[in-house]
């Protein structure tokens, strides 16, 4: 199987050996590109990136790409804060626990099939604790501002 296979729900898969890790950039990469398939058709997440943060994905998938290539690699090409960009939309719209609940169910929904093995594992870890401490802070924040 290659990494730019697409995962089509209901197909049948012999074992989760079969699938790909997410243990080079090609597979990242496929990850985030599909990963960002579910989250722009998602009626609630998809305003939240166009209408409020007014992403362009040719600039935003390569910059994701390169967070998760950070994460699960330990590359260094990216270098950014992601905090200071979340919280800059936080003061758009207050980024709730259903935005969050529904990122990391979009993001588990989107390796479940399509990759397997230990940096998959790590994956699904890393997205719950960067979601729950984003949220944490994000909320931490809205208190002591208002």
């Amino acid at each position: 199987m290659t990494a730019v296979e697409i995962f089509v729900p209901g197909q049948a898969r012999e074992s989760s050996a079969d699938l790909p890790d997410l243990d080079s950039k090609a597979n990242i990469d496929a990850m985030v590109h599909g990963f960002y398939r579910r989250l722009l058709e998602d009626p609630v997440m998809a305003p939240v990136f166009f209408e409020v943060a007014g992403i362009d994905l040719n600039k935003h998938l390569p910059i994701i790409c390169q967070y998760w290539h950070k994460m699960l690699l330990g590359d260094r090409a990216y270098q950014r804060h992601m905090m200071e960009k979340h919280r800059a939309l936080d003061d758009k719209l207050p980024l709730t626990g259903a935005h969050h609940e529904r990122w990391l169910g979009h993001f588990m929904a989107n390796l479940e099939g399509r990759f397997a093995g230990p940096n998959t594992d790590r994956a699904r870890r890393l997205a719950a604790r960067i979601m729950d401490n984003l949220y944490l802070q994000l909320q931490t924040r809205r208190s002591r501002v208002g």
